[in-house]
Order: C-alpha cells, then structure tokens, then sequence
C-alpha cells in the first residue's frame, strides 16, 4: 500500500502536468507566433517609408530608423522630411523631427496592418508663397504626378498624435504667417471612412485661438477637392489690428460640412469694440454669416452676412477670390441698409465726440477691395445710392443755420427766426456715389428743406476732408424775400437774374472749405 506521503507527491506530481500543458500550448503559440511577426514584421524602415510613400505625392525621407519591442512594438524615425518632388533643390513642405509608431502584439497577430498610435515631434509645416510655381518646378524636376500615387492603403491607425507643432506659410510682401498648433488628435483613420480630430491652435492672421473638431475623410491625394470634411469651431481673442484700417477683438463660433474644395459654413461673429482706426470711436459688431469656402484655394463667397451695428441692420453678399493674374486675393461686396441711422454710421469715421448727423438711412453700395500695398482708402472703390431722411445736425449752430435757410427761403420774417417753439428742421439728402482713390464723388446730390432745395455735384477727399462742391439752390421766395431791411432792398434789382418760371428763386451756389468748417457762399461765373 501506497503511503499517505507518496499519495501527496504523486498528486503533486500530476498537478504539475496539468499546467505543463496550456503552459506548453501558450509557449508553442507564442513560438509560432513569433516566427510569424519575424517573417512578416511590419516595422522595418523599407516597409515604413513604402507605407508613408503611398499617401503622399513626393520624396519621403528619414535620417534615423530603430525598431522597438517593448512595452510596445514599433519604430521610431528621426528627421522625417516629406517633400513635394524628387528634386533636392527644392525645400520638404514637412519636416518631423521625431515619428514614433506604437502597435500591440495580439493586433500583429489577428489585425495586420492595425497600429493603435502614431505620435509624431517637432511637427513643421511649410507652405511656400506660391504653391502652384513650385508644383510645376517639381514636375519638370522628375517628381511623379499627384494622379499616379495611390492613395490605397491597407494601414489603420487608431490615432496619430502631435503638439507644439508648426505651420508657416510664406508669403511674397511679408514675413512668413506662423500658426502654433498647441494639439492636434486624430482618430480612425482609414483609407475608407472619415476620421475623426480636435485641433487647438493660435491662428497666425488674425491672431486668435481657434479650436474645432469634426470628421474629415476618407483621405484621397489624388482629389483633394473631393475631400470630405465636417465639423465646428470658435475662434477666441481674434485681433482685426493686424488689417489695415480697422481694430477689434472678434470672437466666432460656427459649423462647416461639405468638401475640401467647397465647404459650406454657417456662424455668428461679435466685436464688441469694433474701430475704424481713422476715429477713436470703438462700437459693437455683430454679424451672422453663410458662406463657401474653398478649403485648398482659399477663395471664400458670401451668401448673406446680417449686421447689426449699434442699431443699424445691413445685409452683405460678395466675395473674397483669387483674380487671374493677379496676386493676392480681392474682396468684393454689395452693402444694403434699410431705415438705418446715420449716425450710427458716422460715428465710425468722425473723429470728435458724437456723430454730426442724425436721421434714418437706406443705401445700396458695390464695393471691391484688391490686393496691393498701397493704404486701404487708396485701394478701395466704391459705387452707391443714399437717401438719408428727417436729417438733423448734432451742432447747435449748424441746424440754426438749416433753420434759417429754411425759414429764409420760404419767405419767412425775421421775427418768425427769433421763434423759440418753432420745431427744428428736418432736410433729406439723396445721391449717388463713387469712390476711388481716396477721393469721393457725388453725382446728383439734392438736398432739401422745407422752402429750398439745392442740388449739387462735387468731391469728398477722405485723406484731407476737403469738400467741393457747386449747384443749384431753389427757393420759393424770391431772392430779395430772402433777406430783410436794406439788404432786401439792395437784393430787389437782382430777383429777375434768379426768378423762376412759377415763384422763388435758383441761385448758383458752392459749397467749399473742409468738412469740419465748410464754407457756404454764391457760385457766381468768373470774368475772364
């Protein structure tokens, strides 16, 4: 008979046996596994740059290469360069000075082709100052055409992270415009279906911090216009200083789906201290806006953009497009204000306390704005229509003298001037407009009051506020009625020079000076 100590060491003994064998099984398994991944391991630096090379159209280059085991399989590459032909002349677009890529070992196994995390270093993008000049250097250089690299790709990645990032893009007049992007994640990315990311970055022009997050995607190099790409954003702190002109803090929220090359967007804007730098006035600016931006161009068309400035509503459509053969990129507007308040427009450009006039305002203007370095009223041009009604001035002794001319020209005493519960009153202005080098032009400008109208054609010079302009005043008095005591009797000879058909008076008058001290007077012929 067996023992009570040999029973206890046999039992032991087949104990051990039982966890020989899935202890066996796990070992082979890992054994075969193992020659599995060392025939076929991914991470070797010919099938990295090969798997890099198929979604991007030009050179690929790394100067380090190390694979890693653990706690993660993978590789890391060091002073990755991405350029955009084959020509070493010509700059990478992309440099990357440090790409690490991390996989797990049971996705070797049953997800070939998966990697669960790309974190790439010192990330830099560089876009030149005219893409499209050094596109066409590098076809001539020997760089394969965009159409001929396959944007197929059996890689999938879970993630692909970067911070402290870079991008700069050249431009011909200024410095380089450099964005910082503080993070950028972006998630299931396949060559099928959309990934997706969140972007945090400090905008270059205007410089502001944006954030935005959506899907973008499937990738296709060969038709980035076709890109899908959806999603939202704010856009923080944006200082409008850096445009000439103007100045404020604008702050922007919105959402954009559609395509690379025809994103259409929706969003409001508020700049509660917008200026126009040539005032010191700062007023608040809202907008709410809709759009198509082309994502790979830049070139942007307004569908609507709503305004609301002070209490004044204006409605905006127009663009912002690359014009052939020119540089840079032309904005072009049309502006309608309906029962507007003219002062709440003034108040933009005049440079003393409060506005000069006051009234309701409809107008319609086309304006475009092209590129170039001279300033921006050198640069913009303008053509529209005014009515401004119930019109009244800010300045006690400028509506005394409408007052006057009113009460003047419609036969009025001089005790009837003296009346202090006589209503002020009220002129409508209405013209046309055009604007071009600094300079406005009216044409057929009528202004007119009660008893009087003068209608007269002239210039405005924004740089210097000169004023010039000559007409006609209508009057229903005669010109002798207009006066009083021995001027009236002086004035009586000359009412038939001035008389019309049917009563009153035209008088040829001038206004000239600047717009701050403007000088009235008649604008009699000149004997030569």
């Amino acid at each position: 008979m067996k023992t009570e100590t040999q029973e206890s060491a046999e039992a032991r003994a087949a104990g051990k046996k039982r966890w020989l064998i899935p202890a066996a099984v796990i070992l082979a398994a890992l054994l075969i596994g193992g020659i599995i991944l060392a025939a076929h391991w991914p991470f070797s630096f010919r099938n990295v740059i090969q798997s890099l090379q198929q979604g991007w159209p030009g050179k690929v280059a790394a100067q380090k290469f190390r694979r890693t085991y653990f706690p993660h399989p993978g590789c890391v590459l060091e002073n990755v360069s991405l350029a955009r032909g084959s020509s070493a002349s010509v700059p990478p677009l992309v440099t990357i000075q440090k790409v690490t890529i991390q996989a797990n070992y049971h996705d070797l196994l049953l997800r070939p082709g998966y990697v669960y995390r790309i974190v790439l270093e010192g990330l830099k993008v560089s876009v030149p100052a005219d893409q499209s000049e050094e596109s066409s250097e590098d076809q001539r250089a020997g760089s394969p055409p965009q159409d001929s690299v396959s944007s197929n790709s059996s890689v999938r990645l879970g993630e692909v992270y970067t911070k402290d990032a870079v991008l700069e893009v050249a431009t011909k007049s200024d410095g380089p415009l450099r964005s910082e992007i503080h993070q950028l994640r972006l998630k299931s990315i396949t060559s099928s279906s959309p990934m997706s990311y969140d972007l945090s970055m400090r905008n270059a022009r205007p410089l502001g911090e944006i954030h935005s997050r959506g899907k973008l995607g499937p990738w296709d190099s060969q038709h980035l216009d076709n890109v899908p790409l959806s999603g939202t954003y704010t856009f923080e702190q944006a200082d409008l200083g850096v445009f000439d002109g103007i100045a404020g803090m604008l702050a922007a929220t919105g959402e954009f789906y559609g395509a690379l090359g025809r994103i259409e967007t929706q969003g409001t804007t508020d700049t509660p201290n917008f200026q126009v730098t040539r005032s010191p006035h700062t007023v608040p600016l809202k907008t709410k806006f809709s759009a198509t931006v082309d994502g790979t161009g830049g070139d942007t068309v307004l569908h609507s953009v709503d305004v609301l400035l002070l209490r004044t509503f204006l409605h905006v459509t127009g663009s912002v497009a690359s014009k052939p053969g020119q540089p840079g990129k032309t904005t072009t507007l049309s502006v309608t204000a309906r029962d507007g308040h003219v002062d709440d427009l003034l108040q933009l450009f005049v440079r003393d306390g409060k506005a000069p006039m006051r009234g309701s305002i409809d107008f319609q203007a086309h304006v475009v704005w092209p590129p170039g370095d001279q300033p921006f009223l050198k640069r913009v041009a303008l053509q529209g229509n005014v009515a401004i009604e119930q019109a009244q001035w800010a300045k006690p002794e400028r509506q005394a003298n409408v007052n006057d001319l009113s009460q003047r020209a419609s036969g009025g005493k001089e005790k009837d001037k003296k009346d202090a519960t006589a209503p002020e009153v009220t002129a409508e202005v209405k013209g046309r407009v055009e604007l071009s080098g600094g300079i406005a032009r009216f044409h057929d400008t009528s202004f007119t009051v009660p008893g009087a109208e003068a209608t007269m054609n002239g210039s405005f010079n924004l740089e210097n506020s000169k004023i010039d302009f000559h007409g006609d005043l209508k009057t229903e008095a005669s010109l002798s009625k207009e006066s009083s005591g021995m001027k009236a009797v002086l004035l009586k000879p000359l009412d038939p020079l001035f008389k019309r058909k049917r009563a009153g008076a035209v008088v040829p008058v001038e206004m000239t000076g600047s717009y701050n001290a403007p000088h009235f007077g008649l604008s009699l012929p000149v004997k030569k």
